[in-house]
């Protein structure tokens, strides 16, 4: 009985507190505090190298080589880079009938994965301040100047940008995966007004060249997450500017979003070992935001798994616990209306975050289990 009672409370308290009480203790910890200075951008402006890689993105590349172009930068600071991985669609044409100023790209005939190809990119790069995005991510026109305006400050390794989500490409929220970014966004803005954040967006980041170390690419990784981190284990902060805005198309879909959650959760867990030096207490708050923010949110569908095993064992011996059983049933029914919702192209209106909830976290077990068997690829499809 003790037992079930420790596992009951230790997996509710972990759920709670790694979504509720960490945002919780964060905003106390920062409290009238704010480290993001913001220094004027004069004419000395740092050579900038805008960096991606794209596999089968000619629905959304012409689009992007558009919005790059339009950016408010000096052209004679900035460069585009671009490396396309064994792409078969138009993307390879696309590149090169460009007539982006200072567009380099290298295309690529066999597929070697991201990781592989951010890596040649950045030897390429001539910029002292590499900015890295994705395809479908379109920039505000001054968000590079966002960006680069911290790298003033010589503690400041990284900078991410505000990604912002919607279904149909435009800055407006709705229920699901944006709800999800507008929540994560504020975990980031918190920890950099503390101190340092604990990983970045991948569409909109800058780091400093001189600190970027190659990534593996021997096995699938998070190169969003691992590249922000490095920063950080060399003695530099990585903060968060909500000013420096991007715009990305989310899938619209949540059986769409789970594919691409997956294999984010097994590359999630097999890149642990690349910084595990960070976990340490030692390391201070990027150990605790680690904990706290990604390390234990990762274990939720196992603890899930405990709660309910605990508490449906428990309320054979207490109405206490037959009623949170019963709660969280009715929790689970809200989310598969949310399923049926979507299966049926009905709005989901409040059943969409329960949905997204429980659909992402399913999502992080399969990635597990697809990360103990080793099934992951450094290699993707394109999901839109």
């Amino acid at each position: 009985m003790n037992i079930l009672l420790s596992i009951f409370w230790i997996s509710a308290g972990l759920i709670v507190y790694t979504y509720f009480l960490y945002p919780l203790i964060l905003k106390m910890m920062t409290w009238k505090r704010e480290h993001n200075t913001r220094y004027s951008v004069g004419k000395d402006l740092p050579r900038v190298s805008i960096i991606f890689s794209v596999y089968n993105e000619g629905k959304v590349l012409q689009r992007k080589l558009e919005n790059l172009s339009a950016l408010d930068y000096p052209h004679d600071k900035i460069e585009v880079v671009i490396g396309s991985d064994g792409s078969s669609d138009e993307t390879n044409q696309i590149l090169e009938n460009s007539l982006l100023t200072d567009l380099r790209y290298k295309i690529l005939e066999k597929r070697r994965g991201k990781s592989a190809v951010l890596n040649e990119l950045v030897t390429l790069a001539n910029g002292d301040i590499l900015v890295f995005t994705d395809a479908n991510t379109m920039f505000q026109t001054d968000a590079v100047k966002k960006l680069v305006q911290h790298f003033a400050d010589t503690s400041i390794g990284g900078v991410c940008g505000n990604l912002k989500l919607s279904a149909d490409g435009l800055p407006k929220e709705e229920v699901g995966e944006p709800w999800y970014w507008l929540y994560e966004n504020s975990i980031k803005k918190m920890e950099s007004d503390f101190y340092t954040i604990a990983g970045a967006s991948g569409g909109i980041y800058a780091i400093q060249k001189k600190l970027f170390f190659p990534v593996p690419v021997h096995k699938a990784i998070v190169d969003d997450f691992l590249i922000p981190l490095q920063v950080v284990k060399n003695g530099y902060r990585v903060i968060y500017e909500p000013l420096a805005r991007a715009f990305e198309q989310s899938t619209g879909s949540v059986f769409s979003e789970f594919k691409r959650k997956v294999r984010i959760g097994a590359s999630n867990f097999s890149t642990i070992s690349e910084y595990r030096a960070l976990l340490h207490p030692k390391k201070g708050f990027i150990s605790f935001a680690l904990w706290s923010h990604k390390i234990i949110r990762w274990c939720v569908p196992f603890l899930i798994l405990l709660f309910f095993i605990s508490c449906s064992i428990l309320s054979s011996y207490s109405t206490f616990y037959t009623i949170i059983f019963f709660g969280g049933l009715l929790f689970l029914c809200f989310g598969f209306l949310g399923f049926i919702g979507e299966l049926f192209h009905i709005p989901t209106g409040i059943f969409g975050l329960p949905y997204y909830f429980i659909a992402m976290n399913s999502a992080l077990f399969v990635g597990f289990i697809r990360f103990l068997r080793g099934k992951q690829k450094s290699t993707w499809d394109v999901i839109r």
